[in-house]
């Protein structure tokens, strides 16, 4: 190899290592990356406590929905027992009647 072909690769060395001496203070560091790594941890703590707080308000509302429908549903059954009972003795009564106004 020639004196001006390694002059020539040191030179561009030099380019390229001056170029990597401008680009390493913009890195981070072990322990910028660390200290980011503990800021997002807390901050998805906060998130998760967050979140979990929404899950328990809706998961409270859907129990209270399911009471409530369970009542209702106890309610409906109740008055459909009363009325089937009612239409019952009123289909007694008729027969009775007809039975009655036959025999006559």
């Amino acid at each position: 190899m020639e004196q001006q072909e390694v002059e020539g690769l040191i030179k561009d060395l030099n380019t390229r290592t001056k170029s990597i001496e401008q680009k390493l203070p913009t890195l981070a560091t072990t322990s910028d990356v660390r200290e980011e790594a503990e800021r997002t941890r807390r901050h998805f703590d906060v998130v998760a406590a967050d979140m979990k707080d929404s899950i328990k308000v809706i998961a409270d509302g859907h129990k209270a929905l399911g009471d409530r429908i369970s009542n209702l549903g106890r309610d409906i059954r109740s008055v459909l027992d009363n009325h089937e009972r009612r239409i019952t003795n009123l289909e007694a009564s008729k027969r009775k009647r007809r039975q009655r106004s036959g025999r006559n």
